[in-house]
């Protein structure tokens, strides 16, 4: 997670994440108790011999191994953005993987692949100033107007 303060006018990480989480329409979760209610699960296991592997399933209950388990935490990432990209809304992650794998950074990455579709998507709640900043700073042209400046 990057820790540098943003300058004035600019926009705030948390506030990208939220943005591209309403956009997107996701939801996470890093409490147990909404293990049974999401699209996907992320989570560590134990194996016998005593290793920790990675999962990122939409069955918990049957994860595919060849297919869903991880034996290193930073390709879980990936595995959230191609959840995200097959439709999953919804996301148990282990609050420590979590912050390990600095699932902030992924959305940060996603709301820069988005920035577009964010600043076009009227259902969001977004001032006309972060429009204005996002236009600039990512230099996204009017279609049919003048640049932003």
């Amino acid at each position: 997670m990057s820790y540098r303060i943003p300058l004035e006018g600019e926009m705030l990480e948390s506030r990208m994440i939220e943005l591209i989480k309403n956009h997107l329409e996701i939801s996470i979760s890093t409490s147990i108790d909404d293990w049974d209610n999401v699209d996907c699960n992320i989570y560590s296991e134990s194996t016998a011999d005593g290793y920790e592997v990675y999962i990122c399933t939409n069955t918990p209950s049957k994860p595919v191994i060849c297919e869903e388990v991880y034996y290193y935490d930073h390709e879980l990432t990936d595995a959230f953005t191609n959840a995200i990209d097959y439709g999953d809304q919804t996301f148990y992650i282990c609050d420590t993987i979590y912050e390990d794998c600095y699932f902030d950074d992924a959305l940060v990455e996603l709301f820069v692949d988005h920035v577009d579709d964010i600043v076009e998507n009227d259902k969001l709640d977004i001032t006309l100033e972060e429009i204005k900043y996002l236009k600039n700073e990512y230099e996204i042209k009017e279609a049919d107007g003048p640049e932003v400046v």
